[in-house]
């Protein structure tokens, strides 16, 4: 799929529904969920950084080896806040352990998912703006209703195939 920077972020198949499930059945297992679930309120413990910034690492080397596609993975999770809320304490331990490479591939799938989202709109914003604001409804959606009177038949009489089922006449 390609957005308006060009990246491919990968396809998707049926193919990809096992990693992915069993990305999933990680992130809510019972040794990882309770962190998962505070990274997703902002309410992490001390503990939590690690366990979910090697979690991601390695989700991450998945996803950099093309064994996942990334739009898969970034449509699913925001890797780009997740970053941003563990980024601290990976740096830190970078400076601490001298390792560089620590969470190197979580860093560059972070910015790749940050590009993926700038490149996307929110999937559901036409459901919740305001009457008259915003952009119009995407290609192939609801789009809007025809405006004006029913078309007519050459007799001046509205042509009833024409006509929505909610509002066609009776005979």
């Amino acid at each position: 799929m390609h957005g308006s920077t060009g990246r491919d972020f990968g396809r998707i198949s049926a193919e990809h529904a096992t990693t992915f499930i069993g990305i999933m059945s990680m992130l809510h297992s019972e040794s990882t969920a309770p962190a998962f679930g505070r990274l997703l309120k902002k309410s992490l413990q001390p503990d939590d950084y690690v366990l979910l910034a090697h979690l991601f690492e390695e989700i991450s080397v998945l996803v950099l080896h093309h064994l996942i596609p990334e739009a898969l993975l970034f449509d699913a999770f925001a890797f780009d806040l997740y970053w941003d809320e563990l980024r601290e304490d990976i740096l830190s331990l970078r400076r601490q352990t001298g390792n560089e490479k620590f969470c190197e591939n979580f860093e560059i799938a972070s910015d790749r998912a940050r590009e993926y989202r700038n490149d996307r709109p929110p999937k559901r914003r036409w459901h919740h703006r305001p009457e008259g604001e915003g952009p119009h409804d995407p290609p192939g959606g609801r789009g809007r209703p025809p405006s004006g009177p029913p078309p007519r038949s050459p007799e001046g009489r509205s042509d009833p195939s024409l006509e929505e089922p909610a509002i066609r006449r009776r005979a």
